[in-house]
């Protein structure tokens, strides 16, 4: 990281990660060092896959957290991740709201002056949302949108069929842990999308990389078309029970939920709506699908001073890439593996 970058504000890094100018370090996900350390090593500044701001701070072996509080702009679970041969735990802060990631950055900001102190990660980090929780939580009574509450059934729906299928399989479920596509197993990835209404073709897709598959790999889209009904049996916590109860680690799992926003299946913020399935199918995005995404460019390049981009497709326009229904069994069954 150049010096600039290390004086540079977290909002500026945070930006400079979304513009996809740095590989992470080789742990597979952008992220930028901070010239601040724990025990276990250096913290980390990284993004989202839909390029929501996140602190990672390294826990050394046998350290654990608890105590820390959440809310529905800030989430904090544990996420694991490879360097080598070498898996690393961090405790991982994220900022759900783009409209407090200013004071995120200055969260980020005074839990790097405390560990210049000690290196304790988890003190940093609790005693910095203590001094900053006002500022955090948001007003009392805010509502979650449906948008966020029928992406989340969607993919529960995928988590539930891996559980079919063996226990651990929940553990390829990335997108929550910041990969760019929401299941991934080595070079297999599979990005979920979810419409509202009989018919519906549009997805929204957020990022230049989303659609991009992985080097040397394969990327399918599957697309979930749900209608809201009273009493339907697709809710949140209905298919958050069900994959808590077969996980063969209860607690990773709701990790994961914890960090898309949902540290209880059963809060009634999630669950005000239900949900029928109308239809679904499963697309292998490659070469002629309709994106946006480093390969469509010249050289393999996003084009300077592009930083982002949030687009709309429609699956309509697609049909050739539909894949057999039977497909999408032999997917998940990779992904299982």
């Amino acid at each position: 990281m150049s010096r600039l970058e290390q004086e540079s504000p977290p909002q500026g890094r945070w930006n400079v990660l979304r513009a996809g100018h740095t590989d992470g370090d080789g742990l597979g996900i952008p992220s930028l060092p901070l010239p601040a350390t724990t025990k276990a090593g250096p913290v980390r500044l990284a993004v989202g896959s839909g390029g929501e701001a996140r602190l990672l701070v390294p826990l050394a072996a046998g350290e654990i957290i608890g105590g820390l509080a959440m809310g529905n702009a800030l989430k904090i679970g544990l996420t694991t991740l490879t360097h080598g041969q070498r898996a690393i735990r961090f405790l991982d802060v994220i900022c759900m709201s783009p409209d407090l990631e200013a004071v995120f950055g200055e969260v980020v900001d005074d839990i790097v002056r405390r560990l210049a102190d000690r290196k304790d990660g988890v003190a940093a980090v609790a005693g910095a949302l203590d001094d900053f929780r006002e500022l955090l939580v948001p007003p009392a009574g805010s509502e979650i949108d449906r948008s966020r509450v029928v992406g989340l059934v969607a993919e529960l729906v995928v988590v539930n069929r891996l559980l079919d299928i063996s226990p651990s399989a929940w553990r390829c479920w990335r997108g929550p842990a910041g990969d760019r596509h929401d299941f991934r197993a080595r070079d297999v990835s599979l990005e979920v999308k979810a419409s509202l209404g009989a018919g519906a073709h549009e997805v929204t897709i957020n990022g230049i990389d989303q659609l991009e598959p992985p080097a040397g790999g394969s990327l399918h889209l599957a697309h979930l078309v749900l209608e809201a009904v009273e009493g339907g049996l697709l809710t949140v916590a209905s298919l958050g029970d069900r994959a808590l109860l077969r996980a063969d680690d209860p607690a990773g799992l709701r990790a994961l939920l914890a960090a898309v926003g949902c540290t209880d299946v059963h809060d009634a913020g999630w669950n005000r709506f239900a949900f029928r399935a109308e239809a679904e199918r499963l697309y292998r995005v490659g070469p002629g699908f309709p994106r946006i995404a480093p390969s469509s460019f010249v050289g393999g390049r996003i084009p300077a001073g592009i930083v982002d981009a949030t687009y709309r497709i429609d699956l309509g326009h697609v049909s050739d890439a539909e894949c057999p229904p039977e497909e999408f069994a032999s997917l998940l069954r990779e992904l299982s593996g």
